[in-house]
């Protein structure tokens, strides 16, 4: 048989065969690295997700804290109203009519929960959580000069409250499929009346 005879005469079952084995393999490596991909996409955006919720619940407490003690009609509001390790109270007269109202943003609780672990606004009777599961949460005070004031048991009494001018929130969002946890401590000046 001449060689144009063998060319024309077409493909071979085993030619056939050892193509369709190259193109499985070379689909087999495709399907790996596009599985591959989607893990990586799916890693960073749980890892993106946790990052937003820290950065999220730090820009609230910012935004809470700054906003304690406002006073526009001088009534006296103790922008600090309770300060715990777990736990803070902070109050503002936010509608300007010289009185607190405990079931608005006037007052407003932020709290390490262990039970779920957890961060939460709480206004009124509304819990809120912030960031959850959360661990190593935990809130500290600091004075003018920049001394650290520990809460006893009760928590600190009015005249250590007075002294507070700094406050600091530790915590740390652990993502839902594991890895690290995106920590944060957020240091906020609280309002001091002049």
């Amino acid at each position: 048989m001449s060689s144009a005879q063998r060319s024309a005469r077409g493909v071979t079952l085993i030619e056939l065969v050892v193509g369709m084995g190259i193109a499985l393999l070379a689909l087999g490596a495709c399907v790996g690295a596009l599985a591959a991909s989607a893990r990586l996409v799916a890693t960073l955006g749980a890892r993106a997700e946790v990052e937003d919720t820290a950065q999220l619940a730090a820009e609230a407490f910012r935004f809470d804290v700054r906003r304690a003690g406002f006073d526009p009609t001088a009534s006296g509001v103790e922008g600090l109203a309770e300060a715990l390790p777990e736990q803070l109270t902070l109050q503002a007269d936010l509608d300007a009519d010289g009185t607190l109202d405990a079931g608005s943003e006037e007052v407003t609780r932020w709290v390490c929960a262990t039970a779920p672990p957890r961060l939460s606004r709480i206004i009124g009777a509304q819990s809120l959580p912030v960031a959850a599961p959360v661990s190593g949460c935990g809130l500290r005070y600091f004075d003018v000069s920049g001394g650290e004031l520990v809460p006893g048991a009760g928590g600190l009494d009015p005249s250590g409250r007075a002294r507070v001018r700094r406050i600091v929130l530790d915590f740390a969002v652990d993502p839902a499929s594991g890895g690290a946890p995106a920590g944060r401590t957020v240091e906020v000046a609280l309002r001091v009346a002049s």
